[in-house]
């Protein structure tokens, strides 16, 4: 399809590995992990408490959709990755299986 099976082998690790990490930045957002808080874009001063706890709770719950949201596109890529892998695969494996040419069937069965 895309590319050969090393390549396609190797997106599917990357691919794996990026949607467990985005899985787990996600649910750090949506349990309001107290050092994800670095990674909000807060304002420099608020008015009152309430108003920052307000602010990180809207900003933690668009950060943990973001990451959910890329996580479920890391996995589509890695089932397209995995599919292309399986292709290559299956035509390596056919290649092997067919005889390359009538002469070489004819120099086999000759030295048989």
């Amino acid at each position: 399809m895309f590319c050969g099976k090393k390549c396609s082998l190797f997106c599917l690790f990357i691919s794996i590995w990026g949607t467990i990490q985005l899985l787990l930045m996600g649910m750090s957002y949506s349990l309001n992990s107290v050092s994800m808080i670095q990674t909000l874009p807060l304002k420099e001063t608020y008015k009152s408490l309430q108003q920052f706890r307000t602010e990180c709770d809207h900003l933690n719950g668009t950060l943990a959709l973001r990451c959910y949201v890329a996580a479920m596109l890391y996995a589509l890529f890695a089932l397209c990755s995995y599919i292309c892998f399986c292709t290559r695969k299956r035509r390596a494996n056919m290649q092997k299986i067919k005889p390359k040419s009538k002469k070489a069937q004819l120099k086999k069965n000759r030295f048989t």
